[in-house]
C-alpha cells in the first residue's frame, strides 16, 4: 500500500511540476507577447475567403480593393484611386505600390485581376450582379474593369470581403484555397471549423502596424457562454450581447460596453406563395398588430428604434418620408375580416372557409433577442385572433425551412449595407429575380413596377437620381408589405476594461483590430 502511495505521490509531483512548468511559459509568454482573445457566435463556412469573406475581411487578413469607412463611404485601400469613363462602363482602378502577401511575394495587378476572376466565379450569386465583359491589366499597378452597361455600385461591390486578394500560393494544384495568404495587418495562422480562427500580427503590413501580436476568435454561438468567458476574463471581448445581458455590464468598472446602430433591420418576411399571406390585406394587418415600441422597450431594453422602411435613417439611402405602421389592433381587425377572416365559431380564433387562421413563425437563437421578439409577437397577434406556432432552430435550419417555403412568417436581422449600396441588397431580396430563389428577402414576391425602378436605378449615375429611384422602391415595399419591418440595429459589444481602440463599424465591414491594444 505504502509502495503505490509513493508511486502516486511521485506522479503527482510530476504533473505539478509539468503544470508549474506550463504557467510559468504561459508567463514568459505574455511577458513578451499580447494576444487578444474575442468571441463572436458566427464562423465561416470556408476556408476559402472568396466563398466566405465576412471573417477574413473582420479579421482583417485579407483586403479588398477598396474600403468602407465609418460614416459608410467607400475609401482607398488596396487600390489608392479610380476614375470612370464618361459612359459609366470602364473603371480604372490605380494600385498601392509596395504591397507584399504574407508569403513575400508582390501584390500586382495580374494577381488581382487572377483574384477578382477567381472570386466572381465563386461567389456568383452576388458577383453575378455585376455586368463585366472584362478586365484588363495595361501594366503591374493598373486593373482596369470593363462594363457592358454604366454600373455605379461597383466600388461598392469590390469592398465585398468575398472580393480579397489572395497570393497564387493560397491554392493547391487544383485551385482549392489550403491557406488564404493575403495582405492584411494580420497573418492567417488556423482555423479549427466551428472553434476558433488564429491570426498573428503582420510587421510588414504596408499600414499601420497592429498593437497585439496575435488574435484568437473563438466562436460561441450561445451568449451565456460568451457572457461567462467574459466574466472570467478568458476572452476580452463579447460580440453581440443582447440588451438585457449587457445592461448588466454598465456599472463595471472592469467593463467597457459599446454601442453602435448598424445598417440591420429586424424584420419578418412573409410566405407570399401561399395562403393566408399571398392577400396583401392579411400582410398589411400583421403590420398593424405588431406594437413595435413594446419590443424595442421590453425585449430590447430600448436598444435600437422602431423601423419604418428598409434603411435606418442615419444612412442616405434610407426614404426618411415613408410613415410607418402604427399599431393599431382595430385597423388589422377590420383588413382580417376583409380578407375573408371571421371568428365564426366564437372561440378566438378568425377562420375562413372552416379553416382557422393558425401559422407558423419561424427564427434562430444566434442572435439572442429574436426568440424573445417572436414570443412577443405570437401574444400580440393572438389579440387579433390569430394563433401562432413558434419554431427556433439554428440559422442554416430555419434559413432552410425558409428556402424551401415551409414556413408563414420568418423572423430575421438583415445586414443590409455589406455591399455599401442599395442595389445588392435590392436586387437579392426584392427584385423578382432575387425573391424566386434562396435567400433572407422578400419571398417568392413580384412587382413590375419595383422591378424597372430597380433596375433603373443600377444602370443610374446621377446619385440623386438614384436616391429618388430607390426611395420609390422602399414606399411599395411598405405599402405592399412582403415584409414587415420591426426594428434597427443596434450591436452591443463589451470588452474588458485594458482593451483601448476597440470601435464597432456601422457597416459591419472590420473590427479595426489593428487599432486594438492592451493595457
Amino acid at each position: 500500500m505504502k509502495r503505490k502511495e509513493g508511486i502516486l505521490f511521485i506522479l503527482l509531483a510530476l504533473v505539478v511540476l509539468g503544470a508549474g512548468c506550463t504557467d510559468k511559459e504561459q508567463k514568459e509568454e505574455n511577458q513578451t507577447s499580447q494576444t487578444l482573445y474575442i468571441s463572436g457566435q458566427w464562423s465561416p463556412t470556408s476556408i476559402d475567403p472568396h466563398l466566405s469573406g465576412y471573417m477574413p475581411q473582420r479579421l482583417e487578413y485579407a483586403e479588398t480593393l477598396v474600403g468602407v469607412d465609418y460614416e459608410g463611404k467607400i475609401i482607398p485601400n488596396l487600390a489608392k484611386s479610380w476614375e470612370v469613363s464618361s459612359d459609366g462602363k470602364k473603371w480604372t482602378f490605380k494600385l498601392r505600390e509596395g504591397v507584399l502577401f504574407h508569403d513575400g511575394t508582390s501584390f500586382t495587378a495580374e494577381v488581382m485581376k487572377k483574384s477578382l476572376e477567381r472570386s466572381f466565379i465563386q461567389s456568383a450569386s452576388t458577383f453575378g450582379k455585376i455586368p463585366v465583359t472584362s478586365i484588363e491589366t495595361p501594366d503591374n499597378l493598373t486593373l482596369v474593369i470593363s462594363l457592358n452597361s454604366t454600373f455605379p455600385a461597383l466600388p461598392a461591390y469590390l469592398s465585398k470581403g468575398e472580393s480579397v486578394a489572395l497570393a497564387p500560393g493560397s491554392y493547391d494544384a487544383s485551385g482549392n484555397v489550403t491557406k488564404p495568404i493575403g495582405t492584411g495587418p494580420f497573418i492567417f495562422e488556423s482555423w479549427k471549423p466551428e472553434e476558433e480562427i488564429v491570426v498573428v500580427k503582420n510587421p510588414d503590413y504596408w499600414g499601420h502596424v497592429a498593437s497585439v501580436d496575435k488574435v484568437v476568435y473563438r466562436v460561441i454561438p450561445e451568449e451565456l457562454t460568451r457572457k461567462m468567458l467574459l466574466d472570467s476574463k478568458d476572452i476580452q471581448v463579447a460580440m453581440i450581447l443582447s440588451p438585457d445581458i449587457a445592461d448588466k455590464y454598465t456599472e463595471k468598472a472592469d467593463y467597457t460596453v459599446l454601442e453602435q446602430p448598424i445598417a440591420r433591420v429586424r424584420m419578418i418576411a412573409f410566405n407570399t406563395e401561399k395562403e393566408p399571406f399571398n392577400d396583401k390585406k392579411v400582410r398589411q394587418a400583421i403590420n398593424y398588430a405588431i406594437d413595435r415600441e413594446a419590443i424595442v422597450n421590453s425585449v430590447l431594453y430600448g436598444y435600437g428604434n422602431t423601423a419604418a422602411g428598409l434603411f435606418p435613417p442615419q444612412f442616405y439611402w434610407a426614404n426618411k418620408d415613408i410613415a410607418p405602421y402604427t399599431y393599431d389592433t382595430e385597423k388589422a381587425k377590420k383588413l382580417l375580416n376583409e380578407a375573408g377572416w371571421t371568428d365564426s365559431d366564437g372561440d378566438g380564433i378568425l377562420d375562413k372557409n372552416g379553416k382557422p387562421l393558425k401559422i407558423t413563425l419561424v427564427t434562430y437563437p444566434e442572435r439572442a433577442e429574436l426568440p424573445p421578439i417572436a414570443e412577443v409577437i405570437q401574444q400580440q397577434l393572438e389579440k387579433v385572433g390569430i394563433k401562432t406556432e413558434l419554431k427556433v432552430l439554428n440559422t442554416d435550419a430555419s434559413n432552410a425551412q425558409r428556402n424551401k417555403g415551409n414556413f408563414d412568417m420568418y423572423l430575421v436581422g438583415r445586414g443590409l449595407l455589406f455591399v455599401p449600396d442599395p442595389d445588392e441588397i435590392m436586387m437579392t431580396d426584392y427584385h423578382s429575380n432575387g425573391t424566386s430563389g434562396d435567400g433572407w428577402g422578400a419571398y417568392r414576391w413580384h412587382n413590375d413596377t419595383v422591378d424597372k425602378l430597380i433596375e433603373q436605378a443600377r444602370t443610374t449615375s446621377d446619385e440623386a437620381v438614384r436616391k429618388k429611384l430607390y426611395d420609390e422602391v422602399q414606399e411599395i415595399v411598405v405599402e405592399e408589405a412582403p415584409v414587415a419591418y420591426l426594428n434597427y440595429y443596434v450591436n452591443i459589444d463589451v470588452t474588458t476594461s485594458n482593451i483601448k481602440g476597440y470601435h464597432l463599424h456601422p457597416t459591419e465591414y472590420s473590427l479595426d483590430l489593428q487599432n486594438v491594444s492592451i493595457a
